[in-house]
């Protein structure tokens, strides 16, 4: 079994219990698609864990711009990965400084997709996999070029995070949430299927459990995880330079 999560965004609490309910479940690989940074209140925390308990681990929109600069990103965002940043970032002068190295390094070095067998894994989408999104709306607009043009990049099943929306877009134009799938996804030889497995940090869908999903025998399951959400909440509010509406979106799932 592979258990295969996204969009962490700094929430050690929602991790965690992932974690757990991964342990459980008896998985013998993760793979993290990346943002494991911002938003959240505990980014240190969050990089060391999944340094130390995932197998591979991609590059998100989040990690890149934490590195590489947020100029695109809207002020919320920004100024949650300023923060990070001051957390994260090398300092001579700081303590930490070997800590703060490794944790740059590994951020810095994060591989923007993966490939096992006829499974792909990426953050995004397969033809741009740190920033692109592929959207239901983008089935429900009928974008054809834009789905084609993605799954010409897919031998057959891709594995995606970014929404922070777990759904399944096939090769004929479906979008499928788990809720229509009663929760499992079992994909056909003759289809290709590009699956978003949600956010474990940040879900968008209306539902503040976190998400994540498995791979086992070529079948897919999606499960949520209930975690102190007002806890992280309180925590996102009590840290300066953090917008209190990124604790409330949080407490509403959105």
């Amino acid at each position: 079994m592979i258990a295969v999560i996204s969009d962490v965004h700094a929430n050690h609490l929602a991790l965690t219990a992932v974690l757990e309910e991964i342990e459980r479940l008896g998985a013998e690989k993760i793979i993290c698609l990346g943002d494991i940074v911002g938003y959240g209140p505990e980014p240190v925390e969050c990089v060391d864990t999944v340094r130390q308990r995932c197998d591979i681990t991609l590059c998100g929109n989040h990690d890149f711009a934490l590195i590489y600069g947020a100029q695109d990103f809207n002020p919320i965002a920004r100024n949650s990965l300023d923060h990070h940043r001051s957390l994260l970032m090398p300092r001579p002068d700081a303590e930490d400084e070997t800590e703060r190295r490794d944790r740059w390094q590994f951020l810095k070095d994060l591989p923007y997709r993966h490939v096992e067998g006829e499974y792909l894994f990426v953050h995004g989408a397969p033809r741009n996999p740190v920033v692109e999104y592929l959207r239901k709306i983008d089935v429900l607009l009928g974008l054809k070029k834009k789905i084609a043009e993605n799954f010409q990049e897919v031998d057959w099943l891709c594995f995606n995070g970014h929404t922070h929306r777990a759904g399944v877009i096939t090769s004929d134009m479906e979008f499928l949430v788990p809720d229509e799938l009663r929760g499992v996804f079992e994909p056909s030889f003759q289809q290709k299927a590009i699956i978003n497995v949600g956010s474990v940090g940040q879900p968008r869908d209306h539902d503040s459990r976190a998400s994540f999903a498995t791979i086992q025998d070529d079948k897919v399951d999606f499960h949520r995880v209930e975690y102190d959400v007002e806890a992280v909440a309180a925590r996102i509010a009590a840290t300066p330079g953090m917008a209190h509406s990124l604790a409330d979106r949080l407490l509403e799932g959105r």
